[in-house]
């Protein structure tokens, strides 16, 4: 397999993933209180006119109606972060109008159709997806993104043959499993993919002779199982 080129911002990619790590530092309570996150139509606003590259909305629900206004001069957005989308039918073609996204979060349901469309984004480096609904078949066609690097992701409808879909990512180096159904069948997939650095497994079947067996297999691999680290892991003492 080749060699990965390093990544300058990958240390962040490390803090996107690792939730059982070392956790940011807590803003004073006032600080807090005195942000107000900027609606959908001001942020919008601001990407249009060039002065913002993201967008995050966490603490709104985005209509179908907000969505859609994402086809219109946001060619530079570089970052979407949605907590709750309410959408229907195609809405994520719109997505390919969005040549400069590199990071997506949908904390809505996410099935094999719209999975379909977020493949359009060639672009990306970064897929959450914590509320996914989607099966193998979705999850295979995110091998043809050429540049995702951190993929994480729920969905109850993935199994063991899924493993094998993603050990074909060309460019993933980060991947955090939560309550994905697996079992030691669905490592064994992954036992060959050397340019995988960091595995979390949050809630699935698999055994310690399991993940043993993977660690030996990949012996730099930085590797967490329900938050905690294994002490075979060899970063263990790291953070």
């Amino acid at each position: 397999m080749s060699a990965v080129k390093p990544n300058p911002w990958a240390g962040a990619l490390l803090i996107v993933l690792a939730v059982g790590c070392d956790t940011e530092p807590q803003k004073p309570v006032e600080s807090v209180a005195a942000t107000r996150e900027l609606s959908w139509s001001e942020q919008l606003s601001e990407v249009q006119s060039g002065r913002r590259t993201e967008m995050r909305i966490t603490h709104s629900v985005v209509t179908i109606e907000n969505w859609e206004t994402l086809s219109t001069g946001c060619e530079s957005l570089e970052v979407l972060d949605v907590e709750s989308l309410h959408v229907q039918g195609d809405a994520f073609a719109l997505l390919s109008r969005l040549p400069r996204l590199r990071q997506l979060r949908i904390g809505s349901p996410i099935r094999d159709s719209d999975l379909n469309d977020i493949v359009s984004v060639t672009s990306l480096r970064v897929l959450n997806l914590p509320r996914g609904e989607f099966t193998d078949d979705g999850l295979r066609g995110l091998a043809t993104l050429p540049d995702l690097e951190l993929l994480r992701f729920h969905s109850p409808h993935v199994t063991d043959l899924g493993m094998q879909s993603i050990a074909n990512f060309p460019s993933l180096r980060f991947l955090h499993l939560i309550d994905i159904p697996i079992t030691d069948d669905g490592l064994r997939h992954l036992e060959g993919f050397e340019q995988l650095e960091s595995l979390y497994l949050d809630g699935c079947s698999c055994t310690d002779d399991g993940i043993l067996r993977l660690l030996k297999s990949l012996p730099a691999l930085h590797l967490h199982r329900d938050q905690l680290h294994l002490e075979e892991d060899p970063h263990v003492h790291e953070h």
